[in-house]
């Protein structure tokens, strides 16, 4: 067996031999060899000048000993992580500092004001579950007194999501004392310190049943989205699990998607 490279490479500016030790290869590693080339790559580039050019493909691909391609992808990963910036036909240059915003979830309320919309909200109805057998929806299983908040939102007074909120009692012991017309996730966030931070959705297309026809004034059996979410807090416990059932024809969503 021979022996791998070192975790800190010379820099990008010395000789092949310096920088490829004899007996060294990088292929045999459990992640693949751009990854690696990347991360030996990457510590250069830390300690370069914003905007200095880094050694063309070919000049890294001799002084690594592998071929173009895996430079082509080791720089690749390095622009994906916002280190470096390539410009046609002159190279790539080790780029400014990102100014990274925090991307946080949108309740409703925020959603509304974004789309220029005014938002309201009707309660339907607001209960205590004790345990699981008085649950009666099939998308939570009540281990803990929960509240569960079922409520109609309205964006310039026209209903667009049917939602149904389970919240346990332990997070937010009065909450049924609280104004349940304003956003959940602000009540949470200000009376319980409850800030939603993170949540796994579920997308579900689906017919809207009779019930929620009627409540969202459309043809019974129309086009729905379900989304189902589970919020969790900071320290990544869970704070609420919700369906939100909305009209196909008024919501659209985005995704960015890369391999």
């Amino acid at each position: 067996m021979g022996t791998f490279c070192p975790r800190t490479s010379p820099r990008l500016g010395r000789p092949v031999e310096s920088a490829v030790p004899k007996g060294c290869f990088l292929a045999k590693e459990e992640v693949r060899k751009q990854f690696r080339l990347a991360d030996l790559l990457r510590a250069e580039i830390l300690d370069l000048a914003v905007h200095e050019p880094i050694p063309g493909e070919r000049a890294l691909a001799e002084r690594f000993g592998t071929s173009r391609v895996t430079i082509r992808q080791a720089l690749a990963l390095l622009q994906d992580d916002g280190l470096i910036y390539t410009v046609h036909g002159a190279g790539s240059f080790v780029a400014p500092p990102r100014v990274i915003k925090q991307m946080k979830l949108l309740s409703f309320t925020q959603e509304m004001k974004i789309k220029g919309l005014k938002a309201s909200t009707k309660v339907i109805s607001s209960e205590l579950i004790e345990d699981d057998e008085h649950a009666t929806d099939d998308f939570i299983v009540v281990g803990e007194p929960a509240y569960r908040i079922e409520r109609l939102r309205f964006g310039d007074l026209e209903p667009l999501s049917f939602e149904i909120t389970y919240i346990n009692q332990s997070i937010a012991p009065d909450l049924l004392n609280r104004d349940l017309t304003k956003s959940l996730y602000h009540i949470l966030e200000i009376e319980y310190g409850q800030e939603v931070y993170s949540a796994d959705e579920h997308l579900v297309p689906i017919i809207i049943d009779a019930r929620v026809a009627k409540f969202m004034k459309i043809a019974e059996g129309s086009a729905a989205i379900r989304i189902q979410r589970t919020g969790y807090n900071i320290r990544g416990e869970e704070v609420e699990r919700s369906i939100s059932i909305r009209q196909a024809t008024r919501w659209d969503f985005k995704y960015s998607i890369r391999i």
